[in-house]
Formats: C-alpha cells, sequence, structure tokens
C-alpha cells in the first residue's frame, strides 16, 4: 500500500509539474485596440522577443471599448503570469494595477503612460516613448525645411502661421508633444503665433473634419505650416488640404506637415513629399525591454540605463525617436 501510494504521489508530481513550469511562463496582452498600427507593431515585437524566452501569449482586444478592456482584466487576469497593457482607460490600469499588486506578478504598461500611479508596486513599469524628444524633433525637421527653401513667410509678419493638430484634450501626450515642438521652434528663433486650437483625438476622420473648417476659417494662403501630434491626424490634415490642391504637383501649392509615429502610410507619403516627414519611435527597443521586465526580476533602473542609454527615471523607460524626412 505505501509503495502503491507513493507511485501515485510521483506521477501526480511528474503531470503538475510540467503544468506549472509554463504557467510561469504565460503572459496576458490587454490592448486597448490592436487597430492602430503602432500598436499592431508592437504586440508584434513583443511576441517576437518574448517566444525567444518561451512565452506564450494570451492577447486581448477591446477593440477601442473600455468597458470590453475592463471586463477582459476581470475575466482573464488570472490565467497569466505577468501582464502586459496597452490603454489609455484610467479604470482599467488602476485595475490591472491592483490586480498585480494582489497576486505580484510582473505588469507593464506599453506604449500609452497611464495617468494612474503605479509607484506603489515595485513590480511594474512603464516603457514608452520619450514624447518630449517627439516633439523637439518635429520642430528640427520644420526648422531644416524652413532653412532649405529659404523663407516661407507668406505675408511677411514674421510670425510663424503654425496650425497644430492636438491628440486628445488634457492627455499628457498631447500636452508634452505640443509644448515641446513649440519650445523647439522658439529656440530656434521663430515667433509662434498657433492659429488655432485643434482636438482631433488622434483621428484621421477628426482631423480631416477639423481641417476643412479651418480652411474656410483661415484659408491656406495663410497657413505656413502644419504640425500634427500623430500620424493619423497629419494623414487627415493631407487629404484635406490636397482637396483644395495642395501638396500635389504645384511647388507654389504646398504647405509643410510633420507627424509623430511612423505609420506606413506617412512614410509612404514623406518618400512621395506630400508630408516633409515623422519621427518613429524605436519599438523594437521598447519591446526588448518589456520582456526583459516580466522574466527577469533583477532588472534595475541603472542596468537599463547601462545597456541602453535611456532616461529612466521612477520606473519610467523612455525610448528613443528617429527622424523620417525628405523635401
Amino acid at each position: 500500500m505505501k509503495i502503491s501510494a507513493l507511485l501515485r504521489n510521483l506521477i501526480f508530481i511528474s503531470a503538475v509539474l510540467p503544468f506549472a513550469s509554463n504557467a510561469q511562463n504565460d503572459t496576458n496582452c490587454f490592448y486597448i485596440s490592436l487597430k492602430p498600427e503602432i500598436i499592431a507593431k508592437t504586440d508584434v515585437l513583443i511576441k517576437k522577443y518574448g517566444r525567444e524566452k518561451n512565452i506564450s501569449f494570451m492577447t486581448h482586444d477591446a477593440k477601442s471599448n473600455s468597458l470590453n478592456q475592463r471586463f477582459q482584466i476581470d475575466n482573464d487576469f488570472s490565467y497569466g503570469d505577468s501582464t502586459i497593457i496597452i490603454t489609455n482607460d484610467n479604470a482599467s490600469a488602476q485595475n490591472v494595477i491592483n490586480l498585480s499588486k494582489k497576486n505580484r506578478i510582473p505588469l507593464v504598461f506599453s506604449l500609452i503612460r497611464p495617468q494612474v500611479s503605479f509607484l506603489s508596486f515595485p513590480k511594474a513599469w512603464f516603457v514608452g516613448p520619450n514624447e518630449a524628444l517627439a516633439g523637439q524633433m518635429q520642430a528640427e525637421i520644420l526648422n531644416e525645411y524652413i532653412k532649405s527653401k529659404g523663407n516661407i513667410d507668406k505675408n511677411h509678419n514674421k510670425i510663424l502661421e503654425l496650425v497644430i493638430m492636438r491628440g486628445e484634450k488634457s492627455n499628457p501626450d498631447t500636452i508634452t508633444r505640443t509644448t515641446s515642438l513649440m519650445s523647439g521652434l522658439i529656440q530656434h528663433g521663430y515667433i509662434l503665433s498657433p492659429m488655432t486650437e485643434n482636438y482631433a483625438n488622434w483621428d484621421f476622420d477628426e482631423a480631416y473634419r477639423i481641417m476643412g473648417i479651418q480652411i474656410k476659417k483661415l484659408g491656406l494662403e495663410n497657413i505656413e505650416a502644419i504640425a500634427a501630434n500623430n500620424d493619423d491626424m497629419a494623414l487627415g490634415v493631407l487629404k484635406a488640404i490636397q482637396e483644395f490642391g495642395y501638396n500635389k504637383e504645384d511647388p507654389d501649392k504646398f504647405i509643410p506637415i510633420v507627424g509623430i509615429g511612423g505609420d506606413s502610410a506617412v512614410l509612404k507619403a514623406v518618400d512621395e513629399k506630400v508630408i516633409i516627414g515623422t519621427v518613429v519611435p524605436d519599438l523594437d527597443t521598447m519591446a526588448k525591454i518589456t520582456i526583459e521586465l516580466i522574466t527577469d526580476s533583477s532588472l534595475t533602473e541603472q542596468k537599463i540605463r547601462d545597456t541602453y542609454k535611456l532616461k529612466v527615471e521612477n520606473r519610467n523607460v523612455l525610448v528613443n525617436y528617429s527622424e523620417q524626412k525628405n523635401f
């Protein structure tokens, strides 16, 4: 009887242990939406580096619905041993922090910085783009373009008549991208007169609609440059002005547009010289660090600084941007 019981125990242990080992490599990926190209690219890279470490992923696409994402977190969180989340919903962010803290499993906010604090939980991090750098690089591209043309001051008032297509009102990324763009241009000696305050909520259709209104209000002949807080809005702006014959074949009917993001459609537009440039976040490094954070509990801020030469503060890891320009 004792031998029989021992054998049963050994069989039970041998069956359970491999399952437990696999469970340690299960990661929940909660995405507010996989439709934006930048999130889809991030997901591909996260899985590329994760599979190199034998991680299996459970992917949850909320399809731009915050209630869906909250439901997915409530129902599926317990099936993972680490969590990666991209969200713009404060309730989802707070919930995933609370659950991760309760279960003491690693948590990484990717791409979109949460607007709720995660610092009370030592295993929680943010890894995303350095948004201040994005605006500064937009300013560099615009300055380089203006210098190459000699002068784009249409009404000779020595003021850069600039339209800024902003993201979501009160969103930290909107504020940071916009203020760093403006401060960068001021540092280059430009006097600015932002012509309107436009908030298109990161959306192509909304940017197209708003730009149509501004064209009628301001007149395209009075607009000297356009900066968009992301590439989707840059494309919406481009569509609106092209309907009036701008940024096509006539060099006298051209307004420089800059975006942020590196979407494939914008890179194509840059190649065709209808958008002068965009700035592209280093998604590869972002994904690589994300996977390291959920697999290596010994990783510290200083190790990340030393390895990647990035700005890291309060468990916020900020990856760099690069320019794509053509004019």
